[in-house]
């Protein structure tokens, strides 16, 4: 009936009605509301316009409920899973995908890649080939830029001022590394002649690089750190790891570094100061960082994945707290207050004091879990699920 009334109410002057008065006044509010922010935007130079054109967009497609999870998908047709402001960005085969809190699908961009890698930073991507030197840059859905070199790639990273690195293979050389600026220009090369890049992390300040590389002599491989300034043309510090293996570097809080490795945790000031720790005995088995610095690893006691233990660290490299397991962990994620442990059939959850606040069961056979504030993530062979950080309701049933 409220149509019906309609009708008969009266118009006012210029023939719109309160409820299109009321839209437009919205809608103005709106616009203005965007434009301080673009204009805020620019002046402060954190976000570029084309992510904030990302973010607003992902808003309005976002508007509208999903069946909800669990949300079907086959696990091998998943090549990487993040959380992005409570939406799960998906790398599938063909594609890049989002997932909103009700599991509907948005922002959906096609790729041809045979094997893909995705490494993101906020709502932004980038997406590489592995078997090619396809890469692409993305903010949200909207990919900004697009290459193709002439070698393969073998590792990537995007920073949080929107730089981003990628390193191939050369042509007289081991490795190539290549960062480009946020405006999509080269801004730094180096030549690697005898080692093979790893792994790659860009300082949130868009400055500064380190880079895990493997170097092979006296028939034994091992592994270095550099750190680049990308206004010198020297390297600005180069460490070695006589007898370990690196496998992952990230910058936290400001220029400072942390890499980790087989049988090693090492923490480098911005001063260039470094300082180790041996896991001796154990030997690293899972390992994830949080956004704001804070990062969990599992490491398997006397290298047996049937005895495990979980170690928190805070943003300045101090243990936080330590749980010890007798069964095998599957994966783990931190979000930087709360940790998921995924076992066999169940996941674990902790606050940032190390108190266990949720035991969650679950059927089918485990790949990985996602950890993002008051939910948890799962991905099974079948599909994802959605449950509670504190308890063991899956929202799916």
């Amino acid at each position: 009936m409220e149509n019906v009334k309609s009708k008969h109410k009266k118009s006012n002057k210029n023939g719109t009605g309160k409820k299109g008065f009321s839209a437009f006044i919205i809608i103005a509010a709106i616009i203005i509301i965007l434009l301080i922010v673009f204009t805020a935007a620019q002046k402060l130079g954190n976000m570029t316009v084309t992510a904030m054109v990302s973010d607003v967009k992902s808003y309005f497609m976002s508007l509208g409920a999903g069946d909800g999870y669990p949300y079907s998908i086959k696990a091998d047709e998943v090549k990487g899973m993040t959380i992005n402001n409570k939406n799960v960005v998906l790398l599938l085969n063909d594609k890049t995908t989002t997932l909103t809190p009700t599991a509907k699908e948005i922002m959906p961009t096609n790729h041809k890649y045979s094997n893909p890698v995705m490494k993101q930073n906020g709502s932004k991507i980038i997406v590489y080939d592995l078997d090619s030197g396809k890469f692409r840059v993305q903010s949200g859905s909207d990919i900004t830029k697009e290459y193709e070199l002439d070698n393969k790639i073998m590792a990537a990273a995007i920073g949080a001022d929107g730089n981003y690195a990628v390193a191939s293979y050369g042509d007289d050389v081991q490795s190539v590394l290549t960062v480009y600026s946020k405006r999509h220009k080269k801004d730094f090369i180096w030549n690697f002649k005898n080692e093979r890049v790893v792994d790659i992390a860009l300082s949130d300040n868009g400055k500064y690089a380190a880079v895990a590389v493997l170097n092979y002599s006296d028939a034994k491989v091992y592994s270095k750190l550099y750190v680049f300034n990308f206004t010198s043309e020297d390297y600005e510090a180069c460490f070695e790891y006589k007898n370990s293996i690196l496998v992952k570097v990230d910058y936290v809080r400001g220029e400072n570094i942390i890499a980790v490795g087989n049988n090693i945790r090492s923490y480098i000031n911005s001063k260039m100061k470094k300082t180790d720790l041996s896991f001796g005995s154990d030997e690293l088995h899972n390992y994830c960082m949080a956004d704001n610095g804070v990062s969990a690893q599992i490491t398997s006691r006397y290298g047996s994945s049937l005895l495990s233990t979980l170690t928190v660290y805070s943003n300045k490299n101090a243990a936080e707290y330590t749980v010890d397991f007798d069964h095998e962990v599957k994966w783990v994620d931190t979000d930087g207050k709360y940790t998921a442990v995924l076992f066999d059939k169940e996941i674990k959850t902790y606050n940032k004091k190390g108190e266990q606040i949720g035991d969650i069961a679950f059927d089918g056979e485990p790949v990985r879990v996602e950890i993002d504030g008051t939910k948890v993530y799962l991905l099974t062979l079948v599909g994802i699920e959605c449950f509670n950080t504190k308890d063991d309701t899956a929202e799916s049933r």
